[in-house]
């Protein structure tokens, strides 16, 4: 059995507007701002509620811009199941690690409403993300260790994208005070990753080496959505269905997986990854108590119980594995990620004021769960529950043009996994070095939108 370690799966970026907070695995979806919700009309209706482009007027052709700011840090203490480290390698497993990123991420889409029919398209990225680590300048210049100038973090991930882009159709009709809708959503998944590499899935400087991943899939899933005015021009409820990739579930993407060893030579294979997207389900409730005055309240259940593992195995055979993260004879498995993450819920509260007829001002403040568990926690895979808080703006220009702008605050809650980490208790190939310690996130979106109406 050819054992490699791989970590394919990246840590997850804020690339989300002034909407719900962005803590739930790698879910990215919050374009659209303060009005990305189940009761929006806007083209990102098209994810949020397929049902609401038919609660819309005439053409609109939608675009969102969001700019990400994210800092992180991990300090990793040493852990008993450490390889040994020479004296003048200290540091190079153990303490700092930090990054600071900015990424953009676009929604663009249109939608048209003729009588009671509506259609649209649109492009966007709800799951993914991308990172990259800062150096360890203490071995800037070290010819002994030239791994650890990557980072303690860096056996679980250097620099990397994981990215989940929809390609959405969708149609809806209304039939008065109820508007049903459907969507079809082909799916382009991308993961490519740098990291560390060590035979035995430990974190030995002797043999350290390094691998890269690249790999992609195209998956299928749909979505379905409703919505019904209760009390109308006063009361709407919206509630919709977005499907796992596949529809049963499971991402099988296929690339290449290049390790460079530590005696130089590099193996190149061609690899199958599997992965996993959840299924969401979304609710919410918006409220005109006032023509100038409307009150959202909404909120999404996410089950990423579904993300059992990862797996990285040679194209052509399989994943299966022993109960201790062995591979069962037949199965050529370079890595298996044990994962079990949790089903995650968000909840939002936002409001509109419209001091006139072409202003309309906006804040929010939500909660989002963390999906991660403490046992498989680690510097690749960041998250945790969080708060956000959220102003904005958008502003008529002229009757078919309106402009916004919004920022949202992320605050995570900090945390310490130090002793819960369960990754080195596992057999090849399911054990890596143990991604135990202490972590901390703060993030900041910029947000600016053109809805132009035709």
């Amino acid at each position: 059995m050819r054992e490699r370690r791989l970590v394919a799966i990246v840590t997850a970026c804020a690339t989300t507007v002034c909407g719900k907070a962005d803590a739930s695995g790698f879910s990215i979806a919050s374009f659209g701002g303060e009005h990305g919700t189940p009761t929006t009309t806007n083209a990102t209706a098209l994810y949020y509620n397929p049902a609401g482009i038919a609660d819309s007027e005439g053409g609109h052709f939608y675009v969102d811009s969001n700019t990400a700011w994210r800092y992180a840090t991990f300090n990793r203490p040493a852990a008993p199941s450490d390889s040994p480290v020479a004296a003048d390698a200290l540091g190079a497993n153990t303490g700092h690690a930090s990054l600071l990123n900015v990424i953009p991420s676009p929604f663009i889409g249109a939608t048209y409403r003729l009588g009671r029919f509506a259609l649209g398209g649109a492009f966007y990225t709800p799951f993914g993300g991308q990172s990259v680590w800062n150096k360890n300048d203490h071995f800037a210049n070290s010819n002994t260790y030239p791994g650890a100038v990557d980072g303690v973090q860096r056996w679980w991930a250097i620099s990397g994208v994981l990215r989940s882009s929809f390609y959405t159709l969708g149609a809806a009709y209304d039939f008065g005070r109820l508007s049903v809708g459907v969507t079809g959503n082909l799916i382009q998944t991308t993961v490519a990753l740098s990291e560390a590499r060590e035979p035995s899935g430990e974190n030995d400087l002797r043999s350290e080496g390094r691998s890269v991943i690249d790999v992609g899939s195209w998956d299928a899933s749909f979505g379905l959505g409703v919505t019904y005015d209760l009390i109308p021009g006063k009361v709407k409820l919206g509630a919709s269905y977005q499907s796992r990739p596949g529809v049963s579930g499971g991402i099988v993407t296929t690339g290449t997986l290049k390790t460079l060893l530590v005696n130089g030579a590099l193996d190149d294979n061609r690899v199958a990854f599997t992965t996993d997207l959840p299924d969401v389900f979304r609710a919410g409730v918006a409220y005109r108590p006032r023509p100038d005055v409307e009150l959202r309240f909404f909120g999404d259940f996410q089950t990423w119980s579904v993300l059992e593992r990862q797996c990285a195995y040679l194209e052509g055979s399989s994943c299966d594995l022993n109960p201790d993260g062995s591979a069962k004879a037949g199965s050529d498995v370079i890595v298996n990620q044990p994962r079990r993450w949790k089903d995650t819920f968000g909840l939002r509260g936002s409001a509109s004021f419209f001091p006139a007829r072409r202003i309309e001002l906006l804040a929010g403040m939500g909660y989002s769960s963390n999906a991660i568990p403490d046992a498989t926690y680690e510097p690749g895979v960041l998250d945790a529950n969080a708060a956000t808080f959220s102003l904005g703006s958008i502003f008529t220009v002229v009757e078919r043009l309106a402009l916004g702008l919004g920022y949202m605050q992320l605050l995570y809650f900090p945390r310490d996994t130090a002793g819960k980490n369960e990754s080195a208790t596992f057999v090849s190939p399911s054990r890596a070095p143990d991604g135990g310690g202490s972590y901390r996130m703060l993030a900041g979106v910029a947000n600016a939108s053109v809805d132009f109406a035709f």
